[in-house]
Protein backbone atom coordinates (compact mmCIF):
# COMPACT_ATOMS: atom_id res chain seq x y z
CA UNK A 1 0.00 0.00 0.00
CA UNK A 2 1.40 3.43 -0.97
CA UNK A 3 1.69 6.25 1.90
CA UNK A 4 -1.45 8.18 2.42
CA UNK A 5 0.46 11.06 4.30
CA UNK A 6 2.68 11.85 1.92
CA UNK A 7 2.86 14.79 -0.38
CA UNK A 8 4.55 13.45 -3.53
CA UNK A 9 4.36 10.10 -4.92
CA UNK A 10 5.83 9.69 -8.29
CA UNK A 11 5.17 7.61 -10.82
CA UNK A 12 7.48 7.62 -14.44
CA UNK A 13 4.99 7.24 -16.85
CA UNK A 14 6.02 6.68 -20.17
CA UNK A 15 5.40 9.67 -22.45
CA UNK A 16 3.55 8.09 -25.02
CA UNK A 17 0.78 7.08 -22.57
CA UNK A 18 0.86 10.56 -21.20
CA UNK A 19 -0.19 11.38 -24.76
CA UNK A 20 -3.05 9.09 -25.18
CA UNK A 21 -6.81 9.97 -26.60
CA UNK A 22 -8.39 10.87 -23.21
CA UNK A 23 -11.50 9.11 -23.61
CA UNK A 24 -11.32 7.72 -19.73
CA UNK A 25 -13.01 9.49 -16.84
CA UNK A 26 -11.06 10.80 -14.29
CA UNK A 27 -11.65 7.84 -11.31
CA UNK A 28 -10.20 5.44 -14.62
CA UNK A 29 -7.65 8.40 -15.31
CA UNK A 30 -6.38 7.88 -11.32
CA UNK A 31 -7.11 4.33 -10.78
CA UNK A 32 -5.05 3.34 -13.97
CA UNK A 33 -1.99 5.51 -12.54
CA UNK A 34 -2.15 4.17 -9.36
CA UNK A 35 -2.15 0.51 -10.34
CA UNK A 36 1.02 1.66 -12.53
CA UNK A 37 2.25 2.86 -9.33
CA UNK A 38 2.16 -0.57 -7.82
CA UNK A 39 3.16 -2.83 -11.09
CA UNK A 40 5.94 -0.37 -11.37
CA UNK A 41 7.01 -1.54 -7.54
CA UNK A 42 6.07 -4.91 -8.10
CA UNK A 43 8.48 -5.28 -11.20
CA UNK A 44 11.68 -3.80 -9.77
CA UNK A 45 11.16 -6.88 -7.21
CA UNK A 46 10.75 -9.54 -9.65
CA UNK A 47 11.63 -8.59 -13.63
CA UNK A 48 9.60 -11.82 -14.67
CA UNK A 49 6.41 -10.59 -13.22
CA UNK A 50 3.27 -9.73 -15.36
CA UNK A 51 0.23 -9.99 -13.00
CA UNK A 52 -0.28 -7.41 -10.47
CA UNK A 53 -2.69 -6.76 -7.44
CA UNK A 54 -4.20 -3.98 -5.33
CA UNK A 55 -7.27 -3.69 -2.85
CA UNK A 56 -10.55 -2.07 -3.91
CA UNK A 57 -10.04 -0.36 -0.70
CA UNK A 58 -6.79 1.10 -1.10
CA UNK A 59 -7.79 3.12 -4.17
CA UNK A 60 -11.05 3.78 -2.28
CA UNK A 61 -9.24 5.22 0.47
CA UNK A 62 -6.50 6.91 -1.46
CA UNK A 63 -8.60 8.78 -3.77
CA UNK A 64 -11.29 9.56 -1.17
CA UNK A 65 -13.79 7.87 -3.05
CA UNK A 66 -15.47 6.05 0.06
CA UNK A 67 -14.60 2.27 1.85
CA UNK A 68 -18.48 1.38 0.30
CA UNK A 69 -18.05 1.85 -3.25
CA UNK A 70 -17.08 -0.87 -4.55
CA UNK A 71 -19.60 -1.49 -7.11
CA UNK A 72 -18.98 1.82 -8.71
CA UNK A 73 -15.02 1.27 -8.94
CA UNK A 74 -15.94 -2.57 -10.33
CA UNK A 75 -18.30 -0.59 -12.85
CA UNK A 76 -14.99 1.82 -14.13
CA UNK A 77 -12.87 -0.81 -14.40
CA UNK A 78 -15.00 -2.51 -16.35
CA UNK A 79 -14.98 -0.04 -18.81
CA UNK A 80 -11.11 0.93 -18.51
CA UNK A 81 -10.18 -2.60 -19.62
CA UNK A 82 -12.93 -2.12 -22.92
CA UNK A 83 -11.77 1.42 -23.69
CA UNK A 84 -8.93 1.22 -26.49
CA UNK A 85 -6.71 4.32 -26.16
CA UNK A 86 -4.58 5.97 -29.27
CA UNK A 87 -1.01 6.37 -28.31
CA UNK A 88 2.19 9.12 -28.95
CA UNK A 89 -0.61 11.75 -30.04
CA UNK A 90 2.32 14.70 -30.45
CA UNK A 91 4.91 11.98 -31.67
CA UNK A 92 7.42 12.76 -28.87
CA UNK A 93 9.03 9.55 -29.14
CA UNK A 94 9.84 9.35 -32.51
CA UNK A 95 11.33 5.81 -32.17
CA UNK A 96 7.91 3.89 -31.73
CA UNK A 97 4.79 4.10 -33.65
CA UNK A 98 1.92 3.24 -31.49
CA UNK A 99 -1.70 1.77 -33.02
CA UNK A 100 -4.48 1.66 -30.52
CA UNK A 101 -4.22 -0.41 -27.15
CA UNK A 102 -6.47 -1.27 -24.20
CA UNK A 103 -5.27 0.27 -21.01
CA UNK A 104 -5.02 -2.88 -19.33
CA UNK A 105 -5.79 -6.50 -20.87
CA UNK A 106 -7.51 -8.02 -18.32
CA UNK A 107 -8.21 -7.95 -14.23
CA UNK A 108 -9.98 -9.74 -12.09
CA UNK A 109 -12.15 -8.77 -8.46
CA UNK A 110 -12.43 -11.21 -6.10
CA UNK A 111 -13.42 -9.90 -2.19
CA UNK A 112 -11.98 -6.69 -2.88
CA UNK A 113 -8.68 -7.69 -4.49
CA UNK A 114 -8.23 -7.11 -7.85
CA UNK A 115 -5.83 -8.88 -9.75
CA UNK A 116 -4.76 -6.82 -13.36
CA UNK A 117 -2.41 -6.80 -15.98
CA UNK A 118 -1.11 -4.87 -18.89
CA UNK A 119 -1.63 -5.58 -22.42
CA UNK A 120 1.33 -7.75 -23.80
CA UNK A 121 2.35 -5.02 -26.45
CA UNK A 122 3.45 -2.09 -24.28
CA UNK A 123 4.47 -4.02 -21.17
CA UNK A 124 8.02 -2.88 -21.66
CA UNK A 125 6.77 0.77 -22.24
CA UNK A 126 4.61 0.83 -18.90
CA UNK A 127 7.04 -1.29 -16.49
CA UNK A 128 10.57 0.14 -17.85
CA UNK A 129 10.59 3.56 -19.74
CA UNK A 130 13.28 5.44 -21.12
CA UNK A 131 11.10 8.31 -22.08
CA UNK A 132 8.78 9.03 -19.04
CA UNK A 133 6.90 12.31 -16.77
CA UNK A 134 7.18 11.95 -13.49
CA UNK A 135 3.61 12.18 -12.42
CA UNK A 136 3.10 12.74 -9.04
CA UNK A 137 -0.24 11.02 -7.43
CA UNK A 138 -0.93 13.23 -4.92
CA UNK A 139 -1.33 16.00 -7.50
CA UNK A 140 -3.76 13.76 -9.73
CA UNK A 141 -5.38 12.74 -5.98
CA UNK A 142 -6.72 16.48 -5.58
CA UNK A 143 -8.02 16.95 -9.40
CA UNK A 144 -11.34 16.68 -10.05
CA UNK A 145 -11.66 17.12 -13.60
CA UNK A 146 -10.28 14.68 -16.19
CA UNK A 147 -9.33 17.70 -18.61
CA UNK A 148 -6.89 18.61 -15.57
CA UNK A 149 -5.52 15.55 -14.84
CA UNK A 150 -4.59 15.05 -18.69
CA UNK A 151 -2.78 18.63 -18.93
CA UNK A 152 -1.45 18.48 -15.48
CA UNK A 153 0.67 15.20 -17.27
CA UNK A 154 1.12 16.34 -20.45
CA UNK A 155 3.23 19.62 -18.61
CA UNK A 156 4.92 17.43 -16.72
CA UNK A 157 6.42 15.54 -19.53
CA UNK A 158 7.85 18.77 -21.28
CA UNK A 159 8.57 20.13 -17.68
CA UNK A 160 12.47 21.27 -18.96
CA UNK A 161 11.02 21.56 -22.41
CA UNK A 162 8.81 23.63 -24.19
CA UNK A 163 5.19 21.82 -24.49
CA UNK A 164 5.10 21.76 -28.26
CA UNK A 165 2.60 23.78 -30.16
CA UNK A 166 -0.43 21.50 -31.94
CA UNK A 167 -3.47 21.92 -32.90
CA UNK A 168 -7.18 22.49 -32.07
CA UNK A 169 -7.64 18.88 -33.20
CA UNK A 170 -4.58 17.15 -31.65
CA UNK A 171 -5.52 19.30 -28.47
CA UNK A 172 -9.34 18.06 -28.49
CA UNK A 173 -7.81 14.20 -29.10
CA UNK A 174 -5.87 14.64 -26.03
CA UNK A 175 -8.55 15.78 -23.72
CA UNK A 176 -11.05 12.57 -25.33
CA UNK A 177 -13.48 15.32 -26.43
CA UNK A 178 -16.18 13.86 -29.47
CA UNK A 179 -16.39 15.76 -32.55
CA UNK A 180 -20.22 16.64 -31.43
CA UNK A 181 -18.97 18.24 -27.73
CA UNK A 182 -18.32 21.75 -26.48
CA UNK A 183 -17.96 22.04 -30.75
CA UNK A 184 -17.98 25.88 -30.31
CA UNK A 185 -14.33 27.57 -29.22
CA UNK A 186 -15.83 29.57 -27.24
CA UNK A 187 -17.37 26.21 -25.21
CA UNK A 188 -14.33 24.52 -25.26
CA UNK A 189 -12.44 27.73 -24.04
CA UNK A 190 -14.82 27.77 -21.18
CA UNK A 191 -15.45 23.77 -20.03
CA UNK A 192 -12.25 22.33 -21.31
CA UNK A 193 -9.43 24.77 -21.29
CA UNK A 194 -9.71 27.39 -18.77
CA UNK A 195 -11.42 25.02 -16.04
CA UNK A 196 -7.97 22.86 -16.42
CA UNK A 197 -5.68 25.79 -16.06
CA UNK A 198 -8.06 27.11 -13.54
CA UNK A 199 -7.55 24.30 -11.62
CA UNK A 200 -4.05 23.61 -12.24
CA UNK A 201 -3.14 27.14 -11.04
CA UNK A 202 -5.31 26.80 -8.12
CA UNK A 203 -3.18 23.58 -6.98
CA UNK A 204 -1.42 23.94 -3.73
CA UNK A 205 0.73 20.77 -4.71
CA UNK A 206 2.20 22.07 -8.36
CA UNK A 207 5.53 22.91 -8.50
CA UNK A 208 4.15 25.48 -11.39
CA UNK A 209 1.88 27.43 -13.24
CA UNK A 210 0.40 27.02 -16.61
CA UNK A 211 -0.69 29.90 -19.25
CA UNK A 212 -1.44 29.42 -23.17
CA UNK A 213 -1.45 31.38 -25.98
CA UNK A 214 -3.73 30.83 -29.10
CA UNK A 215 -3.05 31.12 -32.98
CA UNK A 216 -5.85 32.50 -36.00
CA UNK A 217 -6.04 31.45 -39.45
CA UNK A 218 -8.34 33.98 -40.56
CA UNK A 219 -10.68 34.33 -37.86
CA UNK A 220 -10.66 30.78 -37.05
CA UNK A 221 -8.30 30.00 -34.13
CA UNK A 222 -5.94 27.04 -35.52
CA UNK A 223 -3.54 25.97 -32.48
CA UNK A 224 -2.75 26.79 -28.90
CA UNK A 225 0.86 27.12 -27.28
CA UNK A 226 0.97 25.88 -23.75
CA UNK A 227 3.49 27.69 -21.71
CA UNK A 228 5.03 26.44 -18.16
CA UNK A 229 6.31 28.99 -15.16
CA UNK A 230 7.71 28.48 -11.76
CA UNK A 231 5.21 28.89 -8.79
CA UNK A 232 8.16 31.00 -7.54
CA UNK A 233 8.62 32.99 -10.52
CA UNK A 234 5.07 33.56 -11.16
CA UNK A 235 4.79 34.62 -6.98
CA UNK A 236 7.65 37.10 -7.69
CA UNK A 237 5.82 38.57 -10.79
CA UNK A 238 2.93 39.17 -9.24
CA UNK A 239 4.49 40.79 -6.34
CA UNK A 240 6.25 43.20 -8.92
CA UNK A 241 2.82 43.92 -10.27
CA UNK A 242 1.28 44.90 -7.33
CA UNK A 243 4.26 47.63 -6.48
CA UNK A 244 3.92 48.32 -10.07
CA UNK A 245 0.02 49.16 -10.28
CA UNK A 246 0.51 50.88 -6.50
CA UNK A 247 2.93 53.14 -7.75
CA UNK A 248 1.24 53.92 -10.95
CA UNK A 249 -1.90 54.56 -8.91
CA UNK A 250 -0.01 56.88 -6.54
CA UNK A 251 1.75 59.32 -9.58
CA UNK A 252 -2.35 59.36 -11.54
CA UNK A 253 -3.63 60.48 -8.10
CA UNK A 254 -0.83 62.83 -7.92
CA UNK A 255 -0.45 64.30 -11.25
CA UNK A 256 -3.73 64.41 -12.42
CA UNK A 257 -4.56 66.67 -15.25
CA UNK A 258 -1.23 67.83 -15.02
CA UNK A 259 1.91 67.44 -17.28
CA UNK A 260 4.52 64.95 -16.05
CA UNK A 261 7.29 64.56 -18.46
CA UNK A 262 9.25 64.89 -21.40
CA UNK A 263 12.49 63.71 -22.45
CA UNK A 264 11.86 60.31 -23.39
CA UNK A 265 13.99 59.71 -26.24
CA UNK A 266 15.02 55.93 -25.44
CA UNK A 267 11.39 54.86 -25.91
CA UNK A 268 11.37 56.30 -29.37
CA UNK A 269 9.74 59.83 -28.50
CA UNK A 270 11.26 63.02 -29.54
CA UNK A 271 12.45 65.32 -26.54
CA UNK A 272 9.80 67.74 -27.52
CA UNK A 273 6.94 65.34 -26.23
CA UNK A 274 5.25 65.88 -23.20
CA UNK A 275 3.33 63.58 -21.33
CA UNK A 276 -0.02 64.05 -19.23
CA UNK A 277 -2.71 62.64 -17.31
CA UNK A 278 -6.18 63.76 -18.03
CA UNK A 279 -9.01 63.95 -15.27
CA UNK A 280 -9.85 59.86 -15.76
CA UNK A 281 -6.31 59.00 -15.30
CA UNK A 282 -5.91 58.30 -18.73
CA UNK A 283 -2.25 59.06 -19.78
CA UNK A 284 -1.80 61.43 -22.78
CA UNK A 285 0.89 62.90 -25.38
CA UNK A 286 1.25 66.47 -26.32
CA UNK A 287 2.99 67.43 -29.31
CA UNK A 288 2.80 71.13 -30.92
CA UNK A 289 -0.61 71.73 -28.34
CA UNK A 290 -2.06 68.64 -29.93
CA UNK A 291 -3.16 66.41 -27.41
CA UNK A 292 -4.00 62.34 -27.73
CA UNK A 293 -4.79 59.49 -25.39
CA UNK A 294 -2.34 56.85 -25.89
CA UNK A 295 -3.56 53.47 -26.15
CA UNK A 296 -3.12 50.70 -23.14
CA UNK A 297 -0.16 48.96 -25.16
CA UNK A 298 1.86 52.47 -25.76
CA UNK A 299 0.81 53.66 -22.17
CA UNK A 300 2.10 51.21 -20.73
CA UNK A 301 5.22 50.98 -22.58
CA UNK A 302 5.78 54.47 -21.33
CA UNK A 303 4.66 53.84 -17.72
CA UNK A 304 6.86 50.90 -17.43
CA UNK A 305 9.37 53.04 -18.25
CA UNK A 306 8.94 55.56 -15.68
CA UNK A 307 8.70 52.95 -12.88
CA UNK A 308 12.22 52.04 -13.85
CA UNK A 309 13.73 55.87 -14.12
CA UNK A 310 11.80 57.88 -11.88
CA UNK A 311 14.27 60.67 -12.52
CA UNK A 312 12.48 60.81 -15.99
CA UNK A 313 9.18 62.25 -13.87
CA UNK A 314 9.89 65.75 -14.88
CA UNK A 315 10.09 68.34 -17.17
CA UNK A 316 13.16 68.94 -18.96
CA UNK A 317 12.78 72.60 -20.15
CA UNK A 318 14.62 72.66 -23.37
CA UNK A 319 14.57 75.65 -26.16
CA UNK A 320 13.99 74.25 -30.04
CA UNK A 321 17.61 74.89 -31.02
CA UNK A 322 18.28 72.42 -27.84
CA UNK A 323 15.89 69.67 -29.52
CA UNK A 324 17.54 70.19 -33.25
CA UNK A 325 21.00 69.91 -31.86
CA UNK A 326 20.08 66.99 -30.16
CA UNK A 327 17.63 65.37 -32.63
CA UNK A 328 18.61 66.68 -36.12
CA UNK A 329 21.90 66.79 -36.01
CA UNK A 330 23.99 64.79 -38.41
CA UNK A 331 20.69 63.35 -39.64
CA UNK A 332 20.16 63.21 -43.76
CA UNK A 333 18.40 64.54 -46.24
CA UNK A 334 18.33 64.59 -50.18
CA UNK A 335 18.62 66.91 -52.67
CA UNK A 336 17.20 66.55 -56.21
CA UNK A 337 17.85 69.29 -58.62
CA UNK A 338 16.79 69.21 -62.26
CA UNK A 339 19.71 70.49 -64.86
CA UNK A 340 18.84 72.90 -68.04
CA UNK A 341 19.15 69.52 -70.38
CA UNK A 342 16.24 67.91 -68.13
CA UNK A 343 18.25 65.39 -66.33
CA UNK A 344 18.07 65.09 -62.79
CA UNK A 345 20.78 65.21 -60.33
CA UNK A 346 20.45 63.67 -55.80
CA UNK A 347 22.91 64.86 -53.41
CA UNK A 348 23.22 63.35 -50.13
CA UNK A 349 23.29 66.52 -47.50
CA UNK A 350 24.22 66.08 -44.20
CA UNK A 351 22.67 68.68 -41.30
CA UNK A 352 25.85 69.75 -39.15
CA UNK A 353 24.58 72.46 -37.09
CA UNK A 354 21.73 74.87 -36.70
CA UNK A 355 21.97 78.90 -35.54
CA UNK A 356 18.70 81.55 -35.41
CA UNK A 357 17.90 84.11 -37.65
CA UNK A 358 17.58 86.62 -35.60
CA UNK A 359 15.82 88.71 -38.53
CA UNK A 360 12.93 86.62 -38.48
CA UNK A 361 12.36 84.99 -35.52
CA UNK A 362 10.00 86.48 -32.56
CA UNK A 363 8.59 86.07 -29.10
CA UNK A 364 6.41 83.24 -30.41
CA UNK A 365 8.63 81.47 -33.20
CA UNK A 366 12.05 80.78 -33.92
CA UNK A 367 13.79 80.67 -37.64
CA UNK A 368 17.01 78.91 -38.47
CA UNK A 369 19.67 78.78 -40.77
CA UNK A 370 21.09 75.22 -41.36
CA UNK A 371 24.49 74.40 -41.88
CA UNK A 372 25.01 71.33 -44.04
CA UNK A 373 27.77 69.41 -44.95
CA UNK A 374 28.16 68.22 -48.60
CA UNK A 375 29.23 64.80 -50.54
CA UNK A 376 32.78 66.23 -50.92
CA UNK A 377 32.56 67.12 -46.95
CA UNK A 378 32.38 70.88 -47.58
CA UNK A 379 30.34 73.00 -45.30
CA UNK A 380 28.02 75.67 -46.27
CA UNK A 381 25.12 78.13 -44.42
CA UNK A 382 21.52 77.77 -46.39
CA UNK A 383 20.67 80.52 -48.10
CA UNK A 384 17.52 81.03 -45.62
CA UNK A 385 16.27 80.27 -42.83
CA UNK A 386 13.47 77.93 -41.92
CA UNK A 387 11.05 77.42 -39.22
CA UNK A 388 11.43 75.14 -36.77
CA UNK A 389 8.12 72.74 -37.72
CA UNK A 390 9.56 73.45 -41.39
CA UNK A 391 12.79 71.11 -40.25
CA UNK A 392 10.71 68.87 -38.12
CA UNK A 393 8.72 68.13 -41.14
CA UNK A 394 11.18 67.39 -43.64
CA UNK A 395 11.84 64.11 -45.18
CA UNK A 396 14.82 63.07 -43.77
CA UNK A 397 16.65 59.73 -44.54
Amino acid sequence: MLSMNSKTIIVDKHSSSIQISNKISSVQRKSYNYMLKIAKNAFKKDKNVRSFTVTADELLIFFGLGKKNHDYLRAELRKLRKIEIEYNILNKDKKNEWGEFNLISGYSYNRGLIEFSFPHQIEKMILDPKMFGKINLVVIKSLRSRYSIALYELAEDYINMQIPKMTIVDFRELMGIESDKYYKFSMLRKRVIDMAVDEINSSENISFHISYELEKSGKKITHIKFTTHKKEEVLQLKDRQKKFYGWKKEIVNKYKNQTICNNLTEIGYFKWTFFYINQDGFLGKIVNDSRTILDKEEALKVWEYLYQNPSKMTIEPLSQYDILIKDFKNRKIKQVSTTVLGTKTTLLLTFVDFKIDQRKSSEMFDYFFIEIKQEDDSKVWSKESFSFDDIVAMDFL
